[in-house]
């Protein structure tokens, strides 16, 4: 909690799943802790969520950063982690001492965060429903339009595979959907962590045809006045630096730059995504 925005990912994982012994997580988030003697409180953590985990750290405890690489080595070696995900203030500094783990081509992305007050919800665009909030009901839409395939998601092989994903979405976080004038989703928006007051948002598409219509600032801007209407405090996302027109809604819509995040393949990830042709996402 003492950077809920960098930390989302694990306090969204505790939330919804709980927290599972380190030694056999079977699909639920397991932590590592470091403590400095004689204090009850960790100076540091590895945290992980199937095969992806970060650390944070207490800035200038060069002691704390030097276990956290001992441990997140022996993890990766041992197949547990697979690609780290952070912001650049607490991955930067740690990348030097995890060489020997094996690294893979680490993509670095724009990270940015909106407050309440900053919100500019556009107007929505004529020919299209409303956005609004997605539910039950709209799984076989929402697995029709997430299954064309976005250059920003994960292709899962089937339905029944996305089924799964939405419904975990749709049980534990919030996704807004656009429809066109036939009732099919033309663009929407989740968030992929809730916890701490803050959320992380995600899975911003839109179909081809309905391009340059203004339809992700509007279904983007829906989903950040909801969730600050929940009592959300900060709501924040990243994305790849090539992606000028994710960079112009985000604009459009107040968000403001906070540094980087960092996605960095390590260990069997470094080792076999190239080979199998997988970029991180």
């Amino acid at each position: 909690m003492q950077s809920p925005s960098h930390n989302l990912f694990h306090l969204s994982g505790l939330r919804e799943l709980g927290l599972a012994p380190a030694s056999s997580p079977q699909g639920r988030p397991w932590a590592i802790g470091v403590f400095h003697d004689n204090s009850s409180d960790p100076s540091g953590v590895v945290m992980a969520l199937r095969g992806t985990g970060s650390i944070y750290h207490t800035p200038g405890d060069t002691e704390t950063l030097n276990v956290l690489a001992e441990l997140v080595i022996k993890r990766g070696q041992d197949g547990n982690l697979s690609l780290l995900s952070g912001h650049s203030t607490q991955l930067e500094q740690f990348l030097p001492l995890i060489g020997e783990v094996g690294l893979g081509r680490a993509d670095t992305c724009y990270f940015r965060s909106l407050a309440p007050a900053d919100l500019v919800l556009p107007p929505a665009p004529e020919g299209f429903g409303e956005p609004r909030l997605a539910g039950d009901a709209d799984m076989d839409l929402l697995i029709d339009f997430y299954q064309v395939g976005f250059y920003s998601l994960a292709h899962l092989p089937t339905r029944a595979a996305w089924r799964n994903r939405l419904a975990e979405q749709l049980a534990f976080r919030t996704l807004f959907l656009l429809e066109d004038s036939e009732g099919r989703v033309a663009s929407a928006a989740l968030s992929s962590a809730e916890g701490g007051g803050a959320a992380m948002l995600g899975g911003v598409a839109t179909l081809d045809q309905y391009r340059g219509k203004g339809l992700s600032a509007v279904c983007v801007g829906a989903l950040c006045d909801y969730l600050f209407g929940g009592g959300t405090n900060t709501i924040s996302l990243f994305y790849l630096k090539d992606n000028v027109p994710a960079g112009r809604v985000y604009d459009k819509l107040g968000f403001r730059h906070e540094g980087e995040w960092l996605l960095v393949p390590i260990g069997l990830g470094a080792s076999f995504g190239p080979l199998l042709g997988l970029r991180t996402r």
